[in-house]
């Protein structure tokens, strides 16, 4: 009868041994699964937040160095105070990859400099910058190596046609196109404004009335 007892006191210890086993194992892979889906969430998010700074919110290298380049390179125009921000337009019309890993953009690049007034973004100056990007491989991502501008006066029209070739009808279509420009420069606000966590929510221009964001 002993035996018995001890025989059975064994067998119900074994079976608790083993579900305890079971419940650590799967609470480790229940942690690891999260842990992989926070990698993949952070991997996926990374190229967002990087060019979100620009006014960019997508996850294309491409797209997010024309935006970069824009944000960088344009306000050096223009005298910049402490304070100020500056947050581009893209309106891309083509594309080129090219057989060297460099890729042409060429489009609609704007650049709007700001004061901070409250919760608006007072327009201080800006301009249109129509030409194309040069761009080359860095790692994931590109950088801007040069960039050729449309010329101004009675040359615009020989250079565009020149920088933007076969796509200068298109090209045209988008200089023109004021409505599609303000609600590419409203989305872009968006974006800087999500990026940054800036409480900010409409902008002016002088002269007229805020828009909402």
């Amino acid at each position: 009868m002993k035996k018995i007892l001890i025989f059975m006191l064994c067998a119900i210890f074994a079976i608790a041994c083993v579900g305890l086993t079971a419940c650590g194992d799967s609470s480790d892979s229940d942690q690891d699964a999260t842990q992989d889906q926070e990698a993949i969430e952070e991997e996926t998010a990374a190229p967002t937040m990087f060019y979100g700074g620009f006014g960019y919110m997508g996850d294309d290298p491409i797209v997010g160095a024309a935006y970069e380049y824009a944000a960088t390179e344009l306000p050096k125009d223009y005298e910049i105070e402490d304070g100020m921000i500056s947050i581009p337009v893209v309106d891309i019309v083509d594309t080129v990859k090219n057989d060297d890993g460099t890729v042409d953009v060429a489009g609609v690049f704007e650049i709007y400099n700001y004061k901070v007034d409250g919760e608006t973004l007072m327009t201080e100056s800006g301009g249109s910058y129509p030409g194309k990007i040069h761009l080359v491989p860095d790692g994931d991502y590109y950088k801007a190596e040069s960039f050729d501008a449309v010329a101004d006066g009675s040359e615009f029209e020989e250079s565009a046609k020149a920088i933007f070739g076969d796509s200068y009808d298109a090209f045209m279509k988008a200089y023109s196109d004021d409505e599609n420009l303000n609600k590419l420069r409203t989305e872009a606000i968006q974006n800087y404004v999500q990026a940054t966590g800036m409480d900010i929510s409409q902008y002016q221009d002088y002269g007229w009335d805020p828009v909402q964001l």
